[in-house]
Formats: C-alpha cells, sequence, structure tokens
C-alpha cells in the first residue's frame, strides 16, 4: 500500500478518518486525528490503514466559495 503525505486514511478494522502527516522508515505512518475535539498524532502500521475517498466521505463537497 502506498500513502502520500496529506492522504485521507482509516484502520483497516474502522474508526474516524485520519491524515496521513509523516511517513516512518519502519513500514508506518503518523497520522492526525481529532479525538474529543483534541488533535491527536499516532503512529500506524502501514498494513493497517485503508485509503479513504475523501470525495465520497462528505467532508470535501468539490465546491469553490466565490467571494464578492
Amino acid at each position: 500500500m502506498t500513502n502520500k503525505l496529506g492522504s485521507v486514511v482509516s484502520l483497516e478494522s474502522g474508526g474516524p478518518l485520519m491524515a496521513v502527516g509523516e511517513l516512518g522508515k519502519h513500514s508506518d505512518a503518523r497520522c492526525s486525528l481529532f479525538v474529543d475535539q483534541a488533535l491527536e498524532r499516532e503512529w500506524f502500521a502501514l498494513i493497517a490503514l485503508q485509503p479513504q475517498d475523501v470525495s465520497k466521505s462528505g467532508l470535501y463537497s468539490g465546491a469553490r466559495k466565490v467571494l464578492k
């Protein structure tokens, strides 16, 4: 599995969406997620992560705001 910095992932077993913030040297990634409105950063094995399609998650609509 290949992940890039900024990729949106979740654990294979389920859980919140996370952003990959750092790739480690031991087939792991440091991910950022929110737990009770607090930002947490944790290391996870790459094999335990699955990529998520942000456009289908409802987090990103693709629409751009036009400021007047």
